[in-house]
């Protein structure tokens, strides 16, 4: 076979592989909210409405500082919010659509793909009101829109990893998933959402940096406010972690469906 006809064979196969998707993403849609308008809604509404409270609790508990404790704390709890829905709801996938394996054309990666693409979607959508808000309120914008956009896509990508991972593991070892949900509130505390890494000592920052989510939440901050913070972030690092768990995820999720094959 020619290069041309490598590469039509190859444009034929994306085409397929994206119909599957949009037809998982559909029906993703459906068994989650049914047919029913509020339940769509209520996507939008769950990662608002938390990050809402959440930072209407800190703007009235925090002094005045040289950022908004709303604006710090809000748009902060919509990207985490990312990361809890997907990896949350990793343990469910391959159970809840095991039958959709019988189609040749549909594979595990596709139906994580598609459950991905909507949380995250969702939480675009939702920062992007929230941040509209803001700036309807206070006149304030992201001094580096492409920033925080960059945060948000750098955390869905790796809580896919994490959650291909997750997936095969609940799949192999039955009651993990317990301990995946506790994983998701437990780091809460150090996955930098609450904080700065120039908030915390010296030798204190060197071990924060070493968590991934930490980086995310930096870049984050640097989009929102710029030079009225120092923020610390290495984008490199957060690219090799979702470079290594999708290679481990991904490889874990071939070994899975092998199993499923003989059951």
């Amino acid at each position: 076979m020619n290069l041309s006809g490598e590469v039509a064979l190859i444009l034929r196969g994306a085409r397929t592989q994206r119909r599957v998707i949009g037809a998982l993403i559909i029906r993703e849609m459906h068994t989650r909210f049914g047919r029913h308008y509020l339940g769509y809604a209520w996507l939008f509404f769950e990662p608002l409405l938390l990050g809402t409270c959440i930072g209407f609790i800190h703007l009235l508990r925090d002094q005045a500082t040289v950022f908004g404790p709303f604006e710090f704390y809000a748009v902060a709890y919509v990207v985490f919010f990312v990361f809890r829905g997907i990896i949350n709801r990793a343990s469910t996938a391959i159970p809840s659509n095991i039958g959709l394996l019988y189609h040749r054309t549909i594979t595990l990666p596709d139906i994580f793909f598609a459950r991905h693409i909507i949380e995250t979607v969702s939480c675009i959508g939702v920062l992007v009101v929230l941040l509209f808000a803001l700036f309807a309120i206070n006149g304030d914008l992201p001094e580096n829109p492409t920033k925080v956009g960059l945060a948000m896509i750098g955390m869905a990508l790796l809580s896919q990893g994490i959650a291909l991972m997750a997936a095969a593991l609940t799949h192999a070892v039955e009651g993990i998933e317990r301990g995946v949900h506790a994983m998701t509130y437990l780091i809460l505390p150090v996955c930098g959402m609450f904080f700065l890494v120039d908030w915390l000592p010296e030798w204190l920052q060197t071990l924060a940096l070493y968590i991934p989510t930490v980086h995310i939440f930096e870049l984050l901050r640097d989009g929102q406010f710029g030079s009225r913070l120092r923020t610390h972030y290495d984008l490199g690092y957060v690219a090799g972690w979702i470079m290594v768990t999708h290679l481990i995820g991904l490889a874990a999720l071939r070994i899975t469906r092998q199993r499923i094959g003989l059951e």
